[in-house]
């Protein structure tokens, strides 16, 4: 047994539900600490009891797009005060610098305790930039999938601020300016969100590969995720928080996986991979 590996019980667990289904019982999920949750079901009255429900049992973050149009910047400034006192927020995971300037003022006139978590999508890869981060108040970030070893190695080791790492999940490959679905089939006019319900929607390569992709009517925006599952060991880094990220998965599935988390280790089979862990960039 390696005694230098880390005790996955002293690091917290999150998990990002990208889709909520009116069909689970999220009171059902179970040794989590903190539920990352898109802007979008925020902003939809419809959602309110699961995410009362999730507010009860975990700390609840608002995740932010990548893209945010004008529409849905009039939105979140409409409801975003209601929307923190409803549902007792406490963080923001951001994915640009843009989404600071969008929280300037609600982060100046209401509570000062909110946690900021910078998102992959900042791609941090080395201390200068992990520096930078935290002159602007952030409290931890994520690293980049894109990470190999040696850089997620690093970043654990030097780094000044708390530090996320991704141990399962498919990662997002684009994130388009426009909804697929509404293009193709030209219901964009009159969307009654029949994409972002049950129905599963794939791209197909030429090597028969399912690359998941899902939509944000609000804002017809459509994001491209992998055909295979990242799927790591957090064992073997020095990490605050690991987290899981949720697309179909159901509530014995996420719990099935968190406890494999919690145990250490990582799930295995062909539809698993490692991510980048083993490559040099």
């Amino acid at each position: 047994m390696n005694t230098d590996k880390m005790d996955i019980t002293k690091k917290e667990i999150s998990v990002l539900l990208n889709i909520l289904n009116f069909d689970f019982d999220y009171s059902n999920l179970d040794k989590i600490d903190n539920i990352y949750i898109p802007l979008k079901y925020f902003l939809i009255n419809k959602y309110s009891k699961i995410l009362n429900t999730l507010k009860q049992k975990f700390k609840l973050y608002i995740y932010m797009p990548t893209i945010i149009k004008a529409n849905y910047r009039n939105l979140f400034f409409n409801n975003i005060e209601k929307t923190i006192e409803n549902y007792d927020i406490k963080g923001f995971v951001i994915s640009n610098i843009s989404n600071l300037n969008l929280l300037e003022d609600v982060l100046n006139t209401t509570k000062s305790d909110f946690e900021l978590i910078a998102n992959y999508t900042f791609n941090i890869f080395n201390n200068y930039s992990v520096n930078e981060l935290k002159k602007l108040d952030i409290n931890r970030f994520t690293i980049s999938p894109e990470s190999d070893r040696d850089i997620v190695t690093t970043l654990c080791n030097n780094s000044c601020l708390s530090k996320e790492l991704i141990v399962y999940g498919n990662t997002p490959l684009m994130n388009i300016n426009y909804c697929l679905s509404g293009k193709t089939n030209k219901c964009y006019p009159t969307c009654t969100a029949r994409c972002t319900s049950n129905n599963k929607y794939y791209l197909k390569d030429r090597l028969n590969m399912n690359f998941r992709v899902l939509f944000d009517n609000i804002q017809t925006v459509s994001s491209i995720y992998n055909s295979k599952i990242t799927s790591i060991s957090p064992m073997d880094f020095d990490v605050d928080c690991v987290r899981v990220d949720i697309i179909d998965e159901n509530i014995d599935e996420i719990n099935n996986i968190v406890n494999i988390v919690y145990d250490g280790k990582r799930l295995e089979g062909k539809e698993y991979t490692n991510g980048n862990l083993n490559r040099e960039l």
